[in-house]
């Protein structure tokens, strides 16, 4: 077996040996009590995470999939949609609200800090007829939380539908859904739910099914799988088996081992806090080295921290490479505009415990110790832990 990189990237994430397991175990058929009754239950554990009683899909596919499936389900080509552009993954799903001919109203702000909501509110003001919000709840490329609650609240003022990308979100820190009263919420399984990639996640109320419902079997850009009508029709008409396709049924295995570790062993809080904790633990430790998080403080996100590379460093990827060699962790590098000088480190999974995010830091510390030949104590990098607590 090959000698195993921890992932300290912001997905794929290393996962717990109980979720792995899970996706080892012999295939089940997709229908069928002893599936149907995991299923459901999996459906339970879901709604407990995003906190909410709306209809909620899984489906085979990437983060993206979902994304797909829920932009081109709630909008139709030529309806003018808002969005919130600080970060490359904002860029992206401009990309592909214009590969559904979408009439994309773009309010721009700087990367590393969060949207500004009274921008949003001044270009509503500006521009009429436009049909949904769509806000990325937690950009991976620049390590920034968006104000999500603050645009539901906004999309309520213009009675509009609120679309929101939770892909790395979701799971990570309190994102609830029916309190805040979002449509559509997107998530995957690979970010803050703890399992390997393969499955999209989709949160949909019952305003967005009247829109989507309304447009019907004409809406024919959807195409057929990612088509949402297709999959309530499913959930409606056959309750024993609530899909248009066959399910992944072992990566819906895994997730329910992982989801129920999640709500029944850690709960959500601990879940959330312990994500918390890595990012200050993290935080703390690469300041005392001389690298400057991206994102400040108050709008940090819990799953991922980006950060600049030092002012003498050639560039960020000496230092990935310097891990992944040296120490056999893998970190990622910077996206879109921040490809050169940035670098990311996940908090997802077993990224976010003590057994690796205490050698990343150890060896990012003898980097700049050994290769920068600074004077840094050892296990300076380490502060941070001092009465943080301990998790796994």
């Amino acid at each position: 077996m090959r000698n195993h990189v921890k992932l300290m990237i912001p997905g794929p994430i290393d996962i717990f040996e109980e979720t792995l397991e899970a996706l080892s175990q012999p295939v089940l058929a997709h229908y069928g009590e002893e599936f149907l009754k995991l299923y459901r239950d999996t459906l339970t554990l879901c709604e407990q995470v995003f906190q909410t009683r709306n209809d909620i899909i899984i489906m085979a596919a990437p983060g993206s999939g979902a994304l797909d499936a829920g932009l081109s389900s709630l909008f139709s080509p030529n309806e003018k949609v808002a969005i919130p552009n600080n970060g490359f993954f904002a860029e992206r799903m401009i990309h592909s609200m214009n590969a559904y001919g979408l009439d994309v109203l773009s309010v721009d702000d700087d990367w590393g800090k969060p949207s500004d909501v009274d921008k949003m509110r001044d270009a509503l003001k500006q521009n009429g007829n436009v049909k949904g919000i769509v806000v990325i709840a937690n950009d991976t490329g620049t390590g920034v939380v968006n104000p999500v609650r603050e645009y539901s609240e906004l999309a309520k003022e213009y009675d509009l539908p609120i679309f929101v990308d939770a892909v790395s979100a979701m799971g990570g820190y309190d994102l609830p859904v029916d309190k805040w009263g979002l449509d559509v919420v997107c998530t995957s399984s690979n970010k803050a739910l703890e399992t390997s990639p393969g499955l999209g996640l989709i949160s949909v109320s019952e305003r967005a099914w009247e829109i989507i419902k309304k447009k019907g079997e004409k809406a024919t850009h959807r195409g057929w799988y990612y088509d949402l009508f297709r999959w309530k029709q499913a959930m409606d008409t056959s309750p024993e088996n609530p899909y248009p396709t066959t399910q992944p049924c072992n990566m819906i295995v895994s997730l329910h081992a992982s989801l129920n570790r999640i709500i029944n062993v850690e709960t959500l809080r601990g879940h959330w806090a312990r994500y918390a904790w890595a990012q200050k633990v993290f935080r703390s430790g690469i300041r005392r080295l001389g690298f400057a998080p991206v994102a400040p403080a108050e709008n940090a996100s819990p799953t991922v921290t980006t950060f600049r590379i030092r002012e003498n460093m050639k560039n960020n990827v000496e230092l990935r490479d310097y891990l992944l060699h040296e120490h056999n962790i893998l970190v990622a590098v910077g996206m879109g505009i921040f490809s050169d000088d940035v670098l990311r480190v996940g908090h997802m999974g077993k990224a976010g415990t003590r057994d690796y995010l205490i050698p990343c830091l150890l060896g990012m510390e003898e980097y700049v110790r050994n290769i920068e030949k600074k004077d840094i104590p050892f296990g300076a990098s380490l502060e941070g832990l001092k009465g943080a607590g301990t998790w796994y």
